[in-house]
This record gives structure tokens, sequence and C-alpha cells, in this order.
């Protein structure tokens, strides 16, 4: 009986659950397979449409789910996968990030986006910057007042649709080169490959000690005959310059080979430059172009009007571009703004991408298939001849929920229009003709259980759920979304299919015990085996090892727990209306584990943001599961932040520092203090060092104490 009232409890959960939660889900599970594909250097592949995806497209499922989602896992820094390095890591130092896009189907809507970011830069701009000469954009406003912007203040560049590099000189001469990975800070070493990489210089013009980050492209010049030097050496041919860039700088046995890929590289910054000669991204360009002798992205000021004129002009060029980058041209004033999130690897405020027009599609739906996901919300998905899309052939779109296709009367036969660009997960827009009364399954398409039509708050949020809490759809789904979040790679869901349907795998505490035997007994090959295990346990790069190799690795691994931040494995739970930022909230408010799990609904309800439907959602699972999680801690190691004598207190580091300024960040976050890249009514404490300029000013203003090393020193 206990047990029955328990599942419907959840059950009742799951029903008030946002449509949204659902698609901030998915889209985690998308972007956590691309990941995988991405870092081993195969065909980013979609895992429901099958189609390759380009780095665009990747970059707009981010900021999609960055809507949805802000506090996502999927944005924050790696923590357990940081634990096993080998030589073939390069540490990213300052993280090597993406940028902010101002991303929507409306080309109306961006530009409203756009409007608000330059009017946020604005409002923290000196004073001096406003009393310059102002351009306007014809025609327009923002909040009923006419665009206008001093000249020069912003800067524009195409933004490069290729795979993002850093190159490491020290005096003049290339040391190192490391890709962008996930987290922006552990990159894959491409030292031995970037020789082979035109526009890459193993020494500078000048000696000069810095980081050169930009990004690897195949020019369409060079495109078709790397194609045709891949079909007569026998290998698969690549989908787009995208793509084939992201393999072919991945030799890692055999580098030379990279000298077959046509590949280059561009530049769109430098880092780490000791008293750099330039004061803006313009004059930056200049100096890596003619004086350092590497090639750098076009970089002009900015003028509205020639965001058109940009677009129009992307079939004469020679390389593959997915927008504009729009950023504040003076570096320091660009400095000042900050980070989204996190201080050291969210995207830097100061820029913007602006995203090209989207196409669509009208395709006729001709079949209609079902899907049961983790929460047991049933989606009908339309299958279409083939439609081309942002480069990419599309077969398939999610239909939403069962609201929108019965607003829209959208059934087999219905033509339907489908956007994609700079979207990963192509989307029904429109029925354009053949509206016809939709046909909701009565049962589930995964266990057969009878299906109920759930109504939420609005006509949209009609949803068709599955009644069944043991649905095995919904219990592998809860699995893939335990691994993606934890930060496993390797290990998607036909391999998670097959352990649970050979009853290696129940529970998330099921894959620390899984074995070599065990797997193989599940339909696994040994090397397939291998590979999960090395990515249950963290092991890094196991596709690159050897058998036996990775076997001992794995080995040694068992013999520790896996550390996860507390909040992180609360997302990765999968509780009904608690993502990792419901997470975060409940850790920064109990500081314990212990009185989490212990927690009434009403004690729940105290905690910051989470109201009385998460309380209980979080209570009940915590009461419901504690055999699971209990069985899953004798692997697991929860982390909770730092605590100290700075806890509590917020530090500004601004300038330049012997050795770096981050070992100083390290070492009062140590202490349990916050760490912020920019000046602000918020901020405790500025250490400033040479060359700290407007940060110190406004520090000053603001009545922030102001320190220099020797008084951090005293105060650690």
């Amino acid at each position: 009986m206990a047990k029955k009232k328990a599942a419907a409890k959840k059950a009742a959960a799951r029903r008030t659950r946002p449509d949204s939660e659902q698609q901030a889900d998915d889209l985690e599970r998308i972007i956590a397979h691309l990941d995988t594909c991405y870092e081993r250097g195969d065909d980013c592949i979609h895992p429901d449409t099958s189609v390759i995806v380009s780095d665009g497209e990747y970059d707009a499922l981010r900021r999609e789910l960055k809507d949805l989602r802000p506090d996502s896992q999927i944005f924050q820094t790696a923590t357990a996968s940081e634990a096993e390095t080998t030589a073939r890591k390069i540490k990213h130092d300052p993280p090597l990030t993406s940028i902010e896009k101002a991303s929507h189907e409306d080309i109306e809507t961006q530009q409203t986006q756009l409007f608000k970011w330059m009017s946020d830069c604005l409002s923290e701009a000196p004073d001096e910057v406003l009393d310059q000469p102002q351009q306007t954009v014809k025609e327009k406003q923002y909040k009923d007042e006419p665009v206008t912007y001093p000249e020069g203040y912003f800067y524009e560049a195409y933004k490069l649709d290729g795979v993002a590099l850093a190159l490491y000189y020290e005096d003049g001469k290339l040391a190192r080169a490391g890709l962008r990975p996930r987290d922006g800070i552990n990159g894959e070493d491409v030292t031995e490959q970037v020789k082979y990489v035109s526009g890459v210089r193993e020494k500078l013009k000048l000696k000069k000690t810095c980081s050169i980050r930009g990004e690897i492209v195949c020019k369409l010049s060079d495109f078709a005959k790397v194609q045709e030097y891949l079909a007569d050496i026998g290998e698969k041919l690549r989908a787009n310059p995208r793509n084939h860039a992201a393999g072919g700088i991945r030799q890692f046995k055999e580098p030379t080979k990279t000298k077959h890929m046509r590949l280059s590289f561009i530049a769109y910054s430098i880092e780490a430059l000791a008293n750099p000669p330039y004061q803006t991204e313009i004059e930056r360009a200049e100096f890596c172009e003619k004086k350092l002798g590497i090639p750098y992205i076009e970089t002009k000021p900015f003028r509205f009007e020639d965001l058109e004129q940009m677009e129009a002009d992307v079939p004469n060029l020679d390389i593959e571009v997915d927008g504009v980058i729009i950023g504040v041209n003076n570096l320091e004033d660009q400095e000042q703004l900050g980070r989204h999130g996190d201080p050291r690897t969210g995207n830097p405020k100061g820029k913007i991408a602006w995203k090209f027009r989207e196409e669509e599609a009208t395709p006729t739906i001709n079949e209609i298939q079902w899907q049961t996901g983790r929460t047991g919300k049933i989606v009908g998905v339309a299958i279409f001849d083939p439609v081309r899309l942002a480069g990419t052939n599309v077969t398939r779109a999610t239909l939403h929920n069962a609201g929108f296709m019965k607003r829209n009367q959208i059934t087999v036969g219905s033509v339907i229009g489908v956007r994609k660009a700079g979207k990963i997960i192509p989307k029904v827009t429109r029925v354009v003709k053949g509206q016809g009364d939709p046909q909701f399954p009565s049962e589930c398409p995964s266990c057969l259980h009878a299906t109920e039509q759930v109504e939420g708050g609005s006509a949209d949020m009609l949803e068709l759920v599955c009644k069944n809490p043991n649905c095995p759809a919904q219990n592998i789904s809860s699995l893939v979304h335990y691994l993606s979040t934890f930060g496993v790679l390797g290990l998607g869901e036909s391999r998670v299919t097959l352990l649970v349907d050979g009853g290696a795998v129940e529970k998330p505490g099921d894959f620390y015990r899984l074995d070599e035997e065990a797997a193989m007994a599940c339909g696994l090959s040994r090397r397939q085996s291998l590979l999960a295990m090395g990515g249950i346990h963290m092991i890094d790069s196991p596709e690159k090892m050897e058998d036996e190799t990775l076997a001992a690795a794995i080995e040694r691994a068992r013999q520790t727990k896996k550390s996860i931040p507390l909040a992180q494995l609360i997302a990765a739970f999968g509780i009904e209306n608690a993502g990792s930022s419901t997470g975060k909230a409940l850790v920064d408010h109990f500081r314990d584990f212990d009185k989490i799990r212990s927690a009434t609904v009403e004690q729940l309800e105290e905690v910051e943001d989470i109201g009385t439907k998460t309380a209980e959602s979080i209570h009940f699972y915590l009461e419901d599961n504690a055999k699971l999680i209990d069985d899953l801690l004798q692997f697991v190691e929860p982390e909770l932040p730092k605590t100290g004598v700075l806890t509590g207190k917020t530090f500004c580091f601004s300038g330049s520092f012997e050795g770096g300024k981050r070992q100083w960040e390290q070492r009062v976050e140590d202490l349990g203090a916050k760490t912020v890249s920019s000046v602000s009514k918020k901020l405790d404490y500025l250490v400033a060092g040479p060359g700290s300029g407007s940060k110190s000013d406004k520090a000053h203003k603001l009545g922030i104490e102001i320190l220099d090393v020797e008084k951090l020193q005293e105060m650690l």
C-alpha cells in the first residue's frame, strides 16, 4: 500500500511538471551526446534525427538550453572528469569559452535582443564615451527611444564556423596547442598536429609570450580537394567543412596526416600578453596580423546597417561563417562588463553573436512516431521525406506536445513549416495546409500501459503521459540522464538499454558494480564493455588506450569514490521540477546532504525559489528512493562548496600579477570566497595589480576596499 501511495505521489508530481523542464532535459541529453561525438572527433550525429549538426547549430542548442535552464550542469566547469588527466590534455588559462548569442527565429526579436545588449553595455561605459559623436540606427527604436551608440564603441567581425583552438607561445616559439573542450579548461593537446595547419607559425615575428585564440577551418576552395583525397585513401567523406575540421585535426596516432587535411587557422583574440601595445579589438587584430604574422579575422567598427550586407556577402566568402560577432571595442571596458555565470568560464558580457536569418521547409508528414521520455511524457515525432535545412538533411521533427498538435490540428498528411537554422532540433512552426484531428495513442509505445491526457496551465500545455511508474523507457531515460548530468561520456541510450535489458543495471549504483563479464553478457563486445566502464569511472580518453591498459586503469579507478558537487548530484537524480539551479539553492540553504534528505516539505519550501510542488517532488523522491541513494553513496562522494574564513566575501582581481592572477583567485576560493570579473556594489574587495585602470576607479567611487598583493597576503 505504501509503495502504491508513493508511486501515486510521484505520478502526480510528474503530471504537474512544466513542459519547459522536459525540453531542458531533452536538450541536456542531446548536448551531452554531441559532446561525446565532438571530443572523439566523430561525426556529430543528432541522437533523435540521425543527421549531422554544425557548430553553429550546436551553439544555438546551448543558447536554447541557457534560456530554459540557465544553471544547467552543462554550463558548469567539469569536476569529476578532472580527476584523471594525461599528457594529451592542455589546461586553458584563461578558459577557452564561447560567446552569448542574440538568437531568435524572429528577426525583429533578435534586433531587440541586440539593442538591449548594447544598452546594457553603454550603461556601464565611462562618461567620456557617451560624450562622443553618436550613430543612430535609422527607423529603429528601443524602449520608445531612437537607437543610438557612440561611433567606434562597438566592433564587428564574422563568426567563423570552425573548431576553437588556443596556441601558446613562449618567447615567440610555439610551446603547445589545445582544442576547446566542453568545460573550457581541459582541452585535447594538438601541438604536433597544428604544425601542419596553414596560418600557424612555429615562431612568431616577435619574441612574445602569449596565447592566440582562433578557429581551425577548412576553406571551401580546399574542401572539394580534401574530399577527393579521402575518397582515394578509402576514408569516409566529410559532411561539411566544419565536420572535417573537427575530425581532421584529431590525428593523434599519426600527426603528420594533418598536412593532407588542408586545414587553416584564423585568429580572433590574443590573451596573456604582457604590456600589450593595443587598447582595442581593432588594434589587437592589426597587431596580430602585421606584427606577429598570424592571420586574424577582419575586424572593423560596428554599424548596424552592415549586418544585412555581411549576410548578403556570405556566398562570396571562402570560409564558412554562421553569424557576426559584435563586441565592445575597448578591451578594458569589455573586461569590466564581466561574464555570464561563472566568472572564469562564463560567456563574456561584452560580446554577442548575431545569427543570420533562418530557412524554412514545408514537408508533408508521412508518419507520426511516438516516444516516451524520462518523465513519462509521450511526444509525437513527424516523419517526412528529406528536406535540406542549415546544411543538413532533415527527415523528422518533434511535435512539441499534445496541446500543440491539437491546437494546430496536426495529423498525418499535414503540410508543416519546419525551421532549423541555428536550432539543433528541427522545429515545427506552423501548419501550411491539410489540418485534421490528431489521433493520440491509447497505450504507451514502450510498456503498452494506458496513457492519459493531462492539462497544464494553457491549451498548449496538454500532455500525453504514461501512467506506469515502472515504464522501462522512463527508467532507461532516467539512467541516461544520471550519466549525462554526472559527466559520463561514451555510454548513450542504446548501450544503457542493452545493460538494462540484460539485467546488469537497474539503478545508478549498478553502473559502478559493472564488470567486463557482465557487460559482455548483455551483448556488448569486450571493447565496448571497456569503453563503457572507462566512461563510468571517468577515465580520460579511454578510446585512445589499448584494451589491457584500459582494463588496468579501470581497476585502479574502482578503488576510489567519484567526486561530484552535491548540487550536480541532486540534478542527476532527475527529480521532478528540480534541476541544477534547485540543487544549488538546496545546497546553499542546508549546506548538508543529510539535512536535505531529512527535511520536511515545509522546510524545503523555506528555500528561496522553491515552491510547494517542487518541495513535494524533492521530499517524496528522497523518501521513496532512500535505499537507491544509500546504495549510490557507496561509490559517489558528494562535495560541498568550500568554506573558510572568507566565506561570504566576494573578490575581484584586476591588473597583472606575478605568476598570473588565477593562483590568487584560487587561494581566496579555497578559503570560501567568491571571485567575480567585474566591479559592482556587491563586491567586498578589489585586489589591484599594475594596470588595474578603470576597475580601481569604479571601486573607489563605490567605496569598495582596494587591496594590493601585500595587504591580501596579510589577510590570508
